[in-house]
Protein backbone atom coordinates (compact mmCIF):
# COMPACT_ATOMS: atom_id res chain seq x y z
CA UNK A 1 0.00 0.00 0.00
CA UNK A 2 1.44 3.56 0.74
CA UNK A 3 4.46 3.58 2.09
CA UNK A 4 5.37 4.44 5.83
CA UNK A 5 6.15 7.82 6.60
CA UNK A 6 9.62 6.49 7.93
CA UNK A 7 10.76 5.76 4.28
CA UNK A 8 9.28 8.74 2.72
CA UNK A 9 11.26 11.43 4.85
CA UNK A 10 14.59 8.76 4.39
CA UNK A 11 14.15 9.51 0.78
CA UNK A 12 13.79 12.91 1.07
CA UNK A 13 16.39 12.89 3.60
CA UNK A 14 18.66 11.51 0.77
CA UNK A 15 17.26 14.00 -1.63
CA UNK A 16 17.41 17.55 0.24
CA UNK A 17 20.23 16.63 2.42
CA UNK A 18 20.26 16.42 6.44
CA UNK A 19 19.67 20.41 7.00
CA UNK A 20 16.26 20.43 4.86
CA UNK A 21 15.38 16.79 6.21
CA UNK A 22 15.29 17.77 10.02
CA UNK A 23 12.66 20.26 9.13
CA UNK A 24 10.58 18.14 6.66
CA UNK A 25 11.12 14.74 9.30
CA UNK A 26 9.71 16.40 12.44
CA UNK A 27 7.24 14.70 14.41
CA UNK A 28 3.25 16.55 14.51
CA UNK A 29 3.03 19.04 17.52
CA UNK A 30 0.42 21.67 18.01
CA UNK A 31 2.66 24.67 17.85
CA UNK A 32 5.94 26.30 16.04
CA UNK A 33 8.62 25.84 18.09
CA UNK A 34 10.07 28.89 19.54
CA UNK A 35 7.91 31.31 18.01
CA UNK A 36 5.84 33.39 21.18
CA UNK A 37 2.78 32.43 22.10
CA UNK A 38 0.79 34.78 21.60
CA UNK A 39 1.13 34.57 17.84
CA UNK A 40 -1.74 31.95 16.83
CA UNK A 41 -0.88 32.39 12.49
CA UNK A 42 2.36 32.51 11.56
CA UNK A 43 3.22 35.55 9.19
CA UNK A 44 2.48 34.56 5.34
CA UNK A 45 3.23 36.62 2.52
CA UNK A 46 1.14 37.57 -0.32
CA UNK A 47 1.02 40.65 -3.14
CA UNK A 48 4.61 41.10 -3.76
CA UNK A 49 5.54 43.65 -6.40
CA UNK A 50 8.98 45.44 -7.51
CA UNK A 51 8.35 47.15 -4.79
CA UNK A 52 6.33 46.18 -2.03
CA UNK A 53 4.77 43.06 -0.12
CA UNK A 54 1.78 42.25 2.14
CA UNK A 55 2.66 40.82 5.49
CA UNK A 56 -0.03 38.93 7.63
CA UNK A 57 -0.21 37.09 10.58
CA UNK A 58 -3.05 36.84 13.69
CA UNK A 59 -2.67 36.75 17.40
CA UNK A 60 -4.36 36.12 20.70
CA UNK A 61 -4.35 39.80 21.27
CA UNK A 62 -5.61 42.52 19.63
CA UNK A 63 -3.38 45.35 18.58
CA UNK A 64 -2.36 47.61 15.76
CA UNK A 65 0.45 45.16 14.02
CA UNK A 66 3.83 45.67 13.45
CA UNK A 67 6.55 44.86 10.84
CA UNK A 68 10.42 45.52 11.62
CA UNK A 69 12.26 45.23 8.11
CA UNK A 70 14.64 46.31 5.70
CA UNK A 71 17.39 44.90 3.24
CA UNK A 72 19.17 41.42 4.37
CA UNK A 73 21.88 42.83 7.04
CA UNK A 74 19.92 45.31 8.17
CA UNK A 75 16.83 43.95 9.01
CA UNK A 76 15.06 46.29 11.51
CA UNK A 77 16.23 49.59 9.82
CA UNK A 78 12.25 49.99 9.03
CA UNK A 79 9.09 49.92 10.64
CA UNK A 80 5.40 49.42 9.19
CA UNK A 81 2.64 49.65 11.17
CA UNK A 82 -0.91 48.55 10.47
CA UNK A 83 -3.73 51.30 10.30
CA UNK A 84 -6.09 49.64 12.63
CA UNK A 85 -6.17 46.97 14.98
CA UNK A 86 -6.28 43.11 14.01
CA UNK A 87 -9.48 42.32 12.88
CA UNK A 88 -11.32 39.72 14.84
CA UNK A 89 -11.52 36.00 13.56
CA UNK A 90 -12.75 32.74 15.14
CA UNK A 91 -10.42 29.46 14.86
CA UNK A 92 -12.68 26.60 16.91
CA UNK A 93 -14.10 28.65 19.02
CA UNK A 94 -11.02 30.82 20.07
CA UNK A 95 -11.16 34.62 19.16
CA UNK A 96 -8.11 35.58 17.43
CA UNK A 97 -6.90 38.44 15.82
CA UNK A 98 -6.16 39.15 11.95
CA UNK A 99 -3.52 41.68 11.34
CA UNK A 100 -1.89 42.81 7.83
CA UNK A 101 0.74 45.27 7.25
CA UNK A 102 1.65 46.68 3.77
CA UNK A 103 5.70 46.99 3.89
CA UNK A 104 6.40 49.50 0.71
CA UNK A 105 9.72 51.60 -1.15
CA UNK A 106 11.16 48.45 -1.52
CA UNK A 107 13.89 47.88 -5.26
CA UNK A 108 12.94 45.41 -7.52
CA UNK A 109 14.97 42.02 -7.25
CA UNK A 110 16.32 42.94 -4.09
CA UNK A 111 16.77 40.49 -0.46
CA UNK A 112 14.80 41.82 2.67
CA UNK A 113 13.95 40.52 6.17
CA UNK A 114 11.31 41.31 8.70
CA UNK A 115 9.98 40.15 12.10
CA UNK A 116 6.51 41.16 13.00
CA UNK A 117 5.30 42.35 16.86
CA UNK A 118 2.26 43.80 18.79
CA UNK A 119 1.78 47.17 18.67
CA UNK A 120 1.58 49.85 21.68
CA UNK A 121 4.08 49.76 24.78
CA UNK A 122 5.91 46.94 25.07
CA UNK A 123 6.07 45.11 22.01
CA UNK A 124 6.40 41.80 21.61
CA UNK A 125 8.34 39.90 19.17
CA UNK A 126 5.96 37.28 17.81
CA UNK A 127 8.40 35.20 16.33
CA UNK A 128 10.76 34.69 19.52
CA UNK A 129 13.89 32.77 19.23
CA UNK A 130 12.71 31.44 15.28
CA UNK A 131 14.78 32.67 12.51
CA UNK A 132 14.26 35.72 11.22
CA UNK A 133 12.58 35.31 7.87
CA UNK A 134 13.23 36.92 4.30
CA UNK A 135 12.08 37.48 0.79
CA UNK A 136 12.58 38.96 -2.77
CA UNK A 137 10.60 41.40 -4.37
CA UNK A 138 9.51 40.76 -8.51
CA UNK A 139 11.94 41.66 -10.72
CA UNK A 140 11.36 44.40 -12.99
CA UNK A 141 9.15 43.91 -15.68
CA UNK A 142 11.90 44.29 -18.33
CA UNK A 143 14.37 42.61 -16.45
CA UNK A 144 16.46 39.65 -18.83
CA UNK A 145 17.97 37.71 -15.12
CA UNK A 146 16.42 34.00 -15.04
CA UNK A 147 13.84 33.76 -12.14
CA UNK A 148 11.81 30.35 -10.98
CA UNK A 149 8.78 30.24 -9.27
CA UNK A 150 6.56 26.93 -7.93
CA UNK A 151 3.24 25.91 -8.73
CA UNK A 152 0.83 24.50 -6.37
CA UNK A 153 -3.13 23.82 -6.62
CA UNK A 154 -5.69 21.90 -4.07
CA UNK A 155 -4.16 21.85 -0.98
CA UNK A 156 -5.41 22.02 2.59
CA UNK A 157 -6.77 18.80 3.47
CA UNK A 158 -6.05 16.80 6.62
CA UNK A 159 -6.72 13.93 4.68
CA UNK A 160 -4.04 11.06 5.28
CA UNK A 161 -3.42 8.83 2.39
CA UNK A 162 -7.18 8.23 2.25
CA UNK A 163 -8.32 8.43 5.87
CA UNK A 164 -9.39 11.92 7.85
CA UNK A 165 -9.02 11.96 11.20
CA UNK A 166 -7.03 15.00 11.60
CA UNK A 167 -3.55 13.43 12.01
CA UNK A 168 -0.87 15.26 9.94
CA UNK A 169 -1.39 14.86 5.98
CA UNK A 170 1.98 13.59 5.44
CA UNK A 171 2.24 14.10 1.92
CA UNK A 172 0.74 17.69 2.14
CA UNK A 173 3.33 18.72 4.81
CA UNK A 174 6.44 17.04 2.15
CA UNK A 175 4.92 18.78 -0.69
CA UNK A 176 4.68 22.13 1.44
CA UNK A 177 8.16 21.73 2.57
CA UNK A 178 9.64 20.89 -0.68
CA UNK A 179 8.48 24.62 -1.95
CA UNK A 180 9.77 25.80 0.52
CA UNK A 181 13.19 24.33 -0.49
CA UNK A 182 12.91 24.81 -4.29
CA UNK A 183 14.38 28.09 -4.49
CA UNK A 184 11.69 29.54 -6.21
CA UNK A 185 10.82 33.65 -5.85
CA UNK A 186 7.21 33.27 -5.68
CA UNK A 187 3.92 30.84 -5.69
CA UNK A 188 1.26 30.21 -7.94
CA UNK A 189 -1.42 28.79 -6.78
CA UNK A 190 -4.61 26.78 -8.98
CA UNK A 191 -7.47 27.17 -7.09
CA UNK A 192 -8.90 25.30 -3.84
CA UNK A 193 -6.43 26.31 -1.06
CA UNK A 194 -8.85 24.82 1.38
CA UNK A 195 -10.85 21.27 1.44
CA UNK A 196 -13.56 20.44 1.63
CA UNK A 197 -14.48 24.40 2.40
CA UNK A 198 -13.35 28.05 3.32
CA UNK A 199 -12.85 28.85 6.55
CA UNK A 200 -11.01 30.24 9.69
CA UNK A 201 -11.22 27.02 11.20
CA UNK A 202 -10.48 25.25 7.84
CA UNK A 203 -7.42 27.59 7.22
CA UNK A 204 -6.70 27.48 11.34
CA UNK A 205 -4.08 28.01 13.17
CA UNK A 206 -0.59 26.67 15.23
CA UNK A 207 -2.06 24.91 17.58
CA UNK A 208 -5.53 23.87 16.98
CA UNK A 209 -5.96 20.45 15.26
CA UNK A 210 -8.72 17.83 14.75
CA UNK A 211 -10.16 16.52 11.27
CA UNK A 212 -10.76 19.57 8.89
CA UNK A 213 -8.96 22.24 11.04
CA UNK A 214 -5.81 23.60 10.31
CA UNK A 215 -5.37 21.96 7.26
CA UNK A 216 -3.57 25.22 5.65
CA UNK A 217 -1.29 26.95 8.26
CA UNK A 218 -1.15 24.11 10.73
CA UNK A 219 2.51 24.10 11.56
CA UNK A 220 3.39 21.09 9.46
CA UNK A 221 2.20 22.89 6.41
CA UNK A 222 2.44 26.24 5.32
CA UNK A 223 3.56 27.82 8.60
CA UNK A 224 7.14 27.91 7.92
CA UNK A 225 7.03 28.33 3.84
CA UNK A 226 4.91 31.03 3.76
CA UNK A 227 6.88 33.46 5.88
CA UNK A 228 9.72 33.11 2.94
CA UNK A 229 7.50 32.71 -0.21
CA UNK A 230 4.70 35.00 -1.16
CA UNK A 231 2.23 33.33 -2.88
CA UNK A 232 -0.81 34.59 -5.48
CA UNK A 233 -4.30 33.26 -4.87
CA UNK A 234 -6.52 31.74 -7.31
CA UNK A 235 -10.44 31.48 -6.16
CA UNK A 236 -11.90 27.76 -6.57
CA UNK A 237 -15.15 26.03 -5.98
CA UNK A 238 -14.47 25.17 -2.24
CA UNK A 239 -13.29 28.81 -1.89
CA UNK A 240 -16.95 30.28 -2.22
CA UNK A 241 -16.55 32.53 0.92
CA UNK A 242 -15.57 36.10 1.98
CA UNK A 243 -13.16 34.00 4.28
CA UNK A 244 -11.05 33.76 0.98
CA UNK A 245 -10.60 37.35 0.34
CA UNK A 246 -10.54 38.35 3.94
CA UNK A 247 -7.29 35.95 4.44
CA UNK A 248 -5.58 36.32 0.89
CA UNK A 249 -4.71 39.90 -0.03
CA UNK A 250 -3.57 41.38 -3.56
CA UNK A 251 -4.35 45.08 -3.94
CA UNK A 252 -1.33 46.30 -5.38
CA UNK A 253 -1.50 43.49 -8.27
CA UNK A 254 -5.49 44.14 -8.37
CA UNK A 255 -5.19 47.55 -8.70
CA UNK A 256 -2.28 47.74 -11.06
CA UNK A 257 -3.69 45.52 -13.98
CA UNK A 258 -7.46 46.68 -13.64
CA UNK A 259 -8.19 43.52 -12.19
CA UNK A 260 -11.15 41.97 -9.48
CA UNK A 261 -10.06 40.73 -6.35
CA UNK A 262 -13.15 41.52 -3.81
CA UNK A 263 -16.76 39.68 -3.16
CA UNK A 264 -19.04 40.42 -6.30
CA UNK A 265 -22.88 40.00 -6.72
CA UNK A 266 -23.88 37.49 -9.47
CA UNK A 267 -27.55 37.47 -10.55
CA UNK A 268 -29.39 34.41 -11.50
CA UNK A 269 -28.16 32.01 -14.14
CA UNK A 270 -30.20 28.92 -15.26
CA UNK A 271 -32.13 29.33 -12.05
CA UNK A 272 -29.52 29.69 -9.49
CA UNK A 273 -29.41 31.79 -6.50
CA UNK A 274 -28.29 35.41 -6.63
CA UNK A 275 -25.22 35.23 -4.97
CA UNK A 276 -21.66 37.06 -3.89
CA UNK A 277 -19.07 35.04 -4.45
CA UNK A 278 -15.06 35.80 -4.04
CA UNK A 279 -14.20 37.06 -7.53
CA UNK A 280 -10.65 37.22 -8.43
CA UNK A 281 -8.60 37.92 -11.75
CA UNK A 282 -5.89 40.18 -12.30
CA UNK A 283 -2.30 40.42 -14.06
CA UNK A 284 1.58 41.24 -13.20
CA UNK A 285 4.86 41.23 -15.44
CA UNK A 286 7.81 39.94 -14.13
CA UNK A 287 10.74 38.86 -16.29
CA UNK A 288 9.44 39.70 -19.33
CA UNK A 289 6.42 37.56 -18.30
CA UNK A 290 2.98 38.69 -17.83
CA UNK A 291 1.26 36.25 -15.58
CA UNK A 292 -2.70 36.00 -15.81
CA UNK A 293 -4.41 34.94 -12.97
CA UNK A 294 -8.32 34.19 -14.10
CA UNK A 295 -11.55 33.40 -12.02
CA UNK A 296 -13.14 30.15 -13.47
CA UNK A 297 -14.89 29.03 -10.11
CA UNK A 298 -18.53 28.40 -9.17
CA UNK A 299 -19.99 27.09 -5.93
CA UNK A 300 -21.33 23.68 -6.05
CA UNK A 301 -24.48 23.71 -4.31
CA UNK A 302 -25.55 26.95 -6.36
CA UNK A 303 -26.52 25.13 -9.55
CA UNK A 304 -30.04 25.90 -10.33
CA UNK A 305 -31.35 23.58 -13.41
CA UNK A 306 -28.04 23.56 -15.03
CA UNK A 307 -27.47 19.70 -16.75
CA UNK A 308 -23.99 20.08 -17.15
CA UNK A 309 -24.92 19.27 -21.18
CA UNK A 310 -23.22 16.00 -22.38
CA UNK A 311 -20.69 16.23 -19.76
CA UNK A 312 -23.03 15.52 -17.10
CA UNK A 313 -23.81 16.71 -13.50
CA UNK A 314 -19.78 16.97 -12.59
CA UNK A 315 -19.78 19.82 -15.09
CA UNK A 316 -22.80 22.01 -14.19
CA UNK A 317 -20.40 24.40 -12.39
CA UNK A 318 -18.40 24.59 -15.18
CA UNK A 319 -21.89 26.11 -17.01
CA UNK A 320 -22.62 28.77 -14.94
CA UNK A 321 -18.99 29.58 -14.49
CA UNK A 322 -19.37 30.45 -17.82
CA UNK A 323 -22.66 31.97 -17.71
CA UNK A 324 -21.15 34.39 -15.42
CA UNK A 325 -17.70 35.10 -16.30
CA UNK A 326 -17.09 33.89 -20.00
CA UNK A 327 -19.68 35.81 -21.90
CA UNK A 328 -18.05 38.14 -24.78
CA UNK A 329 -20.17 40.51 -22.66
CA UNK A 330 -18.71 39.80 -19.31
CA UNK A 331 -16.06 41.76 -17.08
CA UNK A 332 -13.71 39.37 -16.16
CA UNK A 333 -13.68 38.43 -20.51
CA UNK A 334 -13.98 42.00 -21.26
CA UNK A 335 -10.77 42.85 -19.47
CA UNK A 336 -8.95 39.68 -20.43
CA UNK A 337 -9.06 40.28 -23.98
CA UNK A 338 -8.05 43.67 -23.16
CA UNK A 339 -4.96 42.87 -21.44
CA UNK A 340 -3.80 40.82 -23.67
CA UNK A 341 -4.36 42.94 -26.50
CA UNK A 342 -2.40 45.38 -24.49
CA UNK A 343 0.58 42.85 -23.81
CA UNK A 344 0.80 41.74 -27.30
CA UNK A 345 4.12 40.10 -27.15
CA UNK A 346 6.15 38.35 -24.66
CA UNK A 347 6.09 34.72 -23.27
CA UNK A 348 2.43 34.72 -21.41
CA UNK A 349 1.07 32.16 -18.24
CA UNK A 350 -2.13 31.98 -17.35
CA UNK A 351 -3.34 30.41 -14.08
CA UNK A 352 -6.90 29.33 -13.58
CA UNK A 353 -9.30 26.42 -11.60
CA UNK A 354 -10.78 24.44 -14.02
CA UNK A 355 -9.21 22.55 -16.05
CA UNK A 356 -9.13 22.81 -20.36
CA UNK A 357 -8.24 19.35 -20.63
CA UNK A 358 -8.26 16.61 -17.98
CA UNK A 359 -8.84 12.84 -17.43
CA UNK A 360 -10.65 12.88 -14.23
CA UNK A 361 -13.99 11.32 -14.42
CA UNK A 362 -14.53 13.25 -11.30
CA UNK A 363 -13.66 16.76 -12.28
CA UNK A 364 -13.44 16.13 -16.06
CA UNK A 365 -12.44 18.62 -19.20
CA UNK A 366 -13.92 22.11 -18.88
CA UNK A 367 -15.26 22.19 -22.52
CA UNK A 368 -17.22 25.23 -21.47
CA UNK A 369 -13.80 26.97 -21.64
CA UNK A 370 -13.78 26.24 -25.13
CA UNK A 371 -13.73 30.11 -25.95
CA UNK A 372 -11.51 30.95 -23.38
CA UNK A 373 -8.99 28.93 -24.96
CA UNK A 374 -9.65 30.39 -28.18
CA UNK A 375 -8.80 33.81 -26.79
CA UNK A 376 -5.49 32.30 -25.01
CA UNK A 377 -4.47 30.63 -27.89
CA UNK A 378 -4.98 34.01 -30.29
CA UNK A 379 -3.33 36.12 -27.89
CA UNK A 380 0.05 34.07 -28.14
CA UNK A 381 -0.22 32.71 -24.72
CA UNK A 382 2.49 29.81 -23.92
CA UNK A 383 1.14 27.66 -20.89
CA UNK A 384 -1.50 27.34 -18.81
CA UNK A 385 -1.82 25.54 -15.54
CA UNK A 386 -4.81 24.46 -14.11
CA UNK A 387 -6.12 22.10 -10.95
CA UNK A 388 -9.63 21.08 -9.61
CA UNK A 389 -8.79 17.47 -10.53
CA UNK A 390 -6.55 16.00 -8.29
CA UNK A 391 -4.19 14.77 -10.57
CA UNK A 392 -1.02 15.40 -12.48
CA UNK A 393 -1.74 15.80 -16.24
CA UNK A 394 0.63 17.27 -19.15
CA UNK A 395 -1.15 18.04 -22.37
CA UNK A 396 0.51 18.56 -25.67
CA UNK A 397 0.66 21.72 -27.82
CA UNK A 398 -2.99 22.38 -29.30
CA UNK A 399 -3.35 24.63 -32.53
CA UNK A 400 -1.31 27.83 -31.76
CA UNK A 401 1.15 26.16 -29.33
CA UNK A 402 -1.14 26.66 -26.32
CA UNK A 403 0.68 23.61 -23.49
CA UNK A 404 -1.59 23.05 -20.29
CA UNK A 405 -0.57 21.33 -17.15
CA UNK A 406 -3.37 20.25 -14.19
CA UNK A 407 -1.50 20.38 -11.14
CA UNK A 408 -4.25 19.46 -8.45
CA UNK A 409 -1.94 17.08 -6.23
CA UNK A 410 -1.14 19.19 -3.35
CA UNK A 411 -2.23 17.86 -0.60
CA UNK A 412 -6.25 16.86 -1.68
CA UNK A 413 -7.06 13.33 -1.70
CA UNK A 414 -5.29 12.08 -4.79
CA UNK A 415 -8.11 10.77 -7.58
CA UNK A 416 -7.64 8.64 -10.53
CA UNK A 417 -6.60 9.20 -14.36
CA UNK A 418 -8.05 7.82 -17.49
CA UNK A 419 -11.02 5.42 -15.54
CA UNK A 420 -13.25 6.21 -18.91
CA UNK A 421 -10.33 6.55 -21.06
CA UNK A 422 -6.80 8.64 -22.09
CA UNK A 423 -7.17 11.61 -24.63
CA UNK A 424 -4.94 11.26 -27.28
CA UNK A 425 -3.65 15.15 -26.05
CA UNK A 426 -2.95 13.62 -22.69
CA UNK A 427 0.97 13.27 -22.93
CA UNK A 428 1.56 12.51 -19.23
CA UNK A 429 -0.95 11.58 -16.44
CA UNK A 430 -0.93 10.44 -12.96
CA UNK A 431 -3.32 9.17 -10.44
CA UNK A 432 -4.14 7.04 -7.93
CA UNK A 433 -7.36 5.06 -6.40
CA UNK A 434 -7.43 4.58 -2.76
CA UNK A 435 -10.93 2.58 -2.56
CA UNK A 436 -8.60 0.26 -4.83
CA UNK A 437 -5.65 0.59 -3.93
CA UNK A 438 -3.38 1.24 -6.84
CA UNK A 439 -2.30 4.02 -9.46
CA UNK A 440 -2.90 4.88 -13.04
CA UNK A 441 -1.84 6.86 -15.38
CA UNK A 442 -2.10 8.39 -19.17
CA UNK A 443 0.20 8.96 -21.91
CA UNK A 444 3.60 7.78 -21.28
CA UNK A 445 4.10 8.11 -17.74
CA UNK A 446 4.59 4.70 -15.77
CA UNK A 447 1.89 3.48 -13.50
CA UNK A 448 3.00 4.87 -10.04
CA UNK A 449 3.19 2.30 -7.26
CA UNK A 450 2.64 4.72 -3.97
CA UNK A 451 0.24 7.77 -3.69
CA UNK A 452 3.47 9.46 -2.91
CA UNK A 453 4.11 9.53 -6.28
CA UNK A 454 0.94 11.67 -7.65
CA UNK A 455 1.47 14.20 -4.58
CA UNK A 456 3.63 17.19 -6.27
CA UNK A 457 3.81 20.64 -7.14
CA UNK A 458 5.42 22.16 -10.41
CA UNK A 459 8.99 24.39 -10.19
CA UNK A 460 9.31 26.56 -13.28
CA UNK A 461 12.63 28.28 -14.97
CA UNK A 462 12.25 30.71 -16.75
CA UNK A 463 15.57 31.80 -18.48
CA UNK A 464 14.97 34.41 -21.18
CA UNK A 465 12.55 32.76 -23.86
CA UNK A 466 13.60 28.93 -22.24
CA UNK A 467 11.31 27.91 -19.68
CA UNK A 468 11.47 24.32 -17.96
CA UNK A 469 8.72 23.00 -15.51
CA UNK A 470 9.70 20.62 -13.04
CA UNK A 471 6.94 18.82 -11.50
CA UNK A 472 8.65 16.86 -8.52
CA UNK A 473 6.55 14.78 -6.24
CA UNK A 474 6.17 14.64 -2.13
CA UNK A 475 8.93 11.78 -1.85
CA UNK A 476 11.56 14.93 -3.66
CA UNK A 477 11.34 12.47 -7.16
CA UNK A 478 11.63 15.10 -10.13
CA UNK A 479 9.37 13.45 -13.46
CA UNK A 480 8.27 14.92 -16.55
CA UNK A 481 10.51 17.43 -17.04
CA UNK A 482 10.09 19.76 -20.31
CA UNK A 483 11.43 22.62 -21.57
CA UNK A 484 9.77 24.90 -23.95
CA UNK A 485 10.95 28.20 -26.11
CA UNK A 486 8.38 30.76 -25.51
CA UNK A 487 7.64 33.40 -27.30
CA UNK A 488 10.24 36.71 -27.45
Amino acid sequence: MNRATTAIRAVLALALGASTALFIARPAHADLPGANPQLTRAPYLTDVTTTSVQVSWATTTQSRGVVRYGPLGDCASQTATSATLGSPITVETQRQYSNTVALTGLSAGSGYCYRVYTGGAGPVDLLGTLATPSFTTLDAADSAAPFTFAVLGDTGETTNSGVNDGSVNVHQAQVHALVGAAGARFVMQTGDITHPGTSQTQYGDLFHTGPDVSSWFGPSYWARTGMTLPLFATVGNHSMTSTFTSVWKEPATTAASGGVFDLVSYPSYLGSAPISYPTTYYAFTTGGVRFYVLDTAWGNSNTGSATGGSCGSHCKIYQLDALAHWQPGSAEYQWLAADLAAHPTGPKFAFFHFPLHSDSASEPSDSYLTGVENLLVQSGVDLVFNGHSHIYQRNTAGPGGLVSYVTGGGGADVNSVGTKGCAATDAYALGWSYSQDRGSACGAAPVPTDDAKVYHFLKVRVDGTSVTVTPTNSLGQTFDVQTYAVTG
